[in-house]
């Protein structure tokens, strides 16, 4: 089969933010792949800009690091020294672009 791809180049991200929503800058952000165990670092990453509690996980330049079915990928970050862990479900492989099949907009660190 073959597939048409939009030259655009894809990445997901997150945003951190505390009990009452507002954002909040981490530290020791970690993105690994728990499908192969291997850590992930995004690739090709462009700064948003608009906020620096932003932060892209993965981007097209990943996505032969993830399966086309999808990988549950486990995000740590480190925020007034709690850890906080998050699976996300993100597809890339032969697919066009990575996708985020699941997983939060936003990850609240309490």
């Amino acid at each position: 089969m073959n597939q048409m791809c939009t030259q655009i180049f894809a990445s997901i991200g997150t945003q951190f933010v505390d009990a009452n929503g507002n954002n909040i800058n981490v530290t020791d952000i970690k993105v690994t792949n728990l499908r192969t165990k291997k850590d992930i670092e995004p690739k090709g990453v462009i700064d948003p800009g608009f906020s620096p509690a932003y932060v892209t996980i993965v981007t097209d330049a990943n996505k032969k690091e993830l399966s086309t079915d999808g990988d549950d990928v486990k995000v740590t970050a480190i925020y007034n020294n709690k850890k906080s862990e998050t699976i996300f479900k993100i597809s890339g492989g032969c697919n066009c672009h990575v996708e985020k099949l699941s997983g939060p907009e936003k990850i609240v660190i309490k």
